[in-house]
């Protein structure tokens, strides 16, 4: 059975950047599996789930799901379906002042 994600040789930087943010990051998530991502301030954590869930594009590398390569926006959209992403705090995930209208926003 193929591993639910797996990211093979992930890059990412961010326009006029002096080094890459993300160097050649290698993850495999399995069904089921639930992982904590912690590091310091500012050393890529969530550039790296922005690149998992499509909101950035790596410079190099690729992302697989269930065995498959992803690259077009149906494919993050089912990525998405399957694997949440979390901020350790809640304003920077709400962008609404009530839940009803962050909710009503939706996909």
């Amino acid at each position: 059975m193929a591993p639910l994600l797996e990211l093979v040789d992930i890059s990412f930087s961010y326009p006029g950047a002096d080094r890459p943010v993300l160097d050649r990051i290698n993850l495999t998530l399995s069904q089921g599996q639930r992982v904590g991502l912690i590091g310091p301030n500012g050393c890529g954590k969530t550039s790296l789930f922005h690149v998992i869930m499509g909101l950035l594009q790596p410079t190099s590398g690729k992302i697989l799901f269930k065995g498959r390569p992803v690259t077009s926006r149906e494919d993050f959209r089912q990525v998405r379906e399957k694997i949440g992403l979390l901020f350790q705090d809640a304003d920077d995930q709400l962008f609404s002042p009530t839940v009803i209208e962050d909710v009503a926003f939706g996909p």
